[in-house]
């Protein structure tokens, strides 16, 4: 029987609803591995309001998705701002939506769904000239963009493939635009590890001749290889 067949005997089937439940009810997961950053969070969702549910498990009662934004929320209130909107309030508590008939019986299969709602986001990564074609346009109104998830030291990598921002009308031809390309995401500890990771940028750029950063970075591999 596969992983999946295995996964669907092992939960109740019903229907899916939305349910409005107070935010101090929610049951967190203590074993989520997932980290967040909660002020960006929160950022989002003072300017969009909150749109995105919480998913829960009425088998063991706790959160399958939301544990940022539970945070978020509750920074939100320790720091006394502005019910966001699409929210309700019940005896002076906010109260949140809620996804409701998910059950899943088994602690493994709910864990494994925790970590798949969360990795696979991660892995689709970005078309990096459209993304920053779409900020661009975004920052022509709003200047900061921390309310979407990114800051200067991101937007900074973002363009380090160019020494000119890109966008695709002018810098790229429709063969650079269809060709296949391969996209990485690079994921930091904490912020010493990205400022060491930009200086580097910042070493190639200048010990080395290169359209892009990949190719400079490319010589600066064979360099060392060359060495060894």
């Amino acid at each position: 029987m596969s992983m999946s067949s295995d996964w669907q005997g092992d939960r109740i089937m019903s229907e899916l609803n939305i349910e409005w439940l107070k935010l101090s009810e929610l049951q967190v997961e203590p074993k989520n591995p997932k980290k967040h950053d909660i002020e960006k969070i929160m950022f989002s969702i003072e300017r969009f309001g909150f749109i995105n549910p919480f998913i829960k498990n009425y088998e063991t009662g706790k959160l399958l998705a939301g544990h940022g934004r539970k945070q978020a929320l509750e920074l939100m209130i320790k720091k006394g701002l502005s019910m966001p909107n699409y929210l309700k309030e019940e005896d002076g508590e906010w109260v949140v939506p809620v996804v409701s008939g998910v059950n899943i019986k088994s602690e493994k299969d709910a864990m494994a769904y925790l970590i798949a709602d969360n990795r696979l986001v991660e892995l689709g990564g970005w078309n990096t000239a459209e993304l920053i074609e779409a900020i661009e346009v975004i920052q022509q109104e709003t200047p900061d963009l921390e309310d979407i998830g990114f800051d200067d030291l991101e937007l900074d990598m973002l363009y380090s493939d160019s020494d000119d921002p890109i966008t695709i009308e002018s810098e790229l031809t429709e063969k650079e635009i269809t060709e296949d390309n391969i996209y990485f995401d690079l994921m930091f500890e904490d912020e010493d590890q990205q400022a060491t990771f930009y200086r580097f940028l910042d070493y190639l750029k200048q010990k080395y001749s290169g359209d892009t950063i990949a190719e400079r970075l490319n010589n600066h591999i064979s360099d060392m290889m060359t060495d060894g």
